[in-house]
């Protein structure tokens, strides 16, 4: 197999390097990142995160013995209340988890923050993750 990845770093061709356009594109000079894929290698798309609450990275793996609304009452919503008063907090909370994204490969989150609009929206998740093409949505509400 033959994989091209152009200079926005976006797949511009992916074929069998038999074809005639791999051929082609194999022997000219092209700007394109050229990469043949192994025999018995596979092609994995990148990692899609469908619900993430971005407070929680805060206190990620605490209070797993805890029952759901103690574990809310406890950590949850005690965290946000303090990421919602302090925008500082927010920013490098935020930030150190969208570089945690980008070096664990996710290519696509939803993600859920809190309810106070300035530290909501106020993310700097996009500095941190458009440079590698990660998909962001924020939901409007939680």
């Amino acid at each position: 197999m033959f994989l091209a990845v152009n200079t926005t770093g976006h797949i511009s061709h992916f074929d069998q390097a038999s074809t005639t356009l791999s051929r082609s594109l194999l022997s000219n000079e092209s700007d394109d990142n050229i990469m043949l894929i192994p025999t018995g290698s596979f092609i994995l798309p990148t990692f899609c995160d469908l619900h993430l609450h971005a407070p929680q990275f805060l206190y990620q793996g605490t209070g797993l013995h805890l029952p759901l609304m103690e574990w809310l009452n406890q950590y949850a919503f005690k965290a946000e209340e303090s990421l919602d008063q302090d925008a500082d907090l927010a920013r490098r909370i935020y930030t150190r988890l969208g570089e945690r994204l980008v070096e664990n490969g996710t290519g696509a989150v939803l993600l859920f923050g809190t309810i106070k609009e300035e530290t909501k929206w106020d993310w700097p998740f996009y500095p941190v993750c458009l440079p590698t093409y990660q998909s962001i949505w924020q939901p409007h509400s939680c």
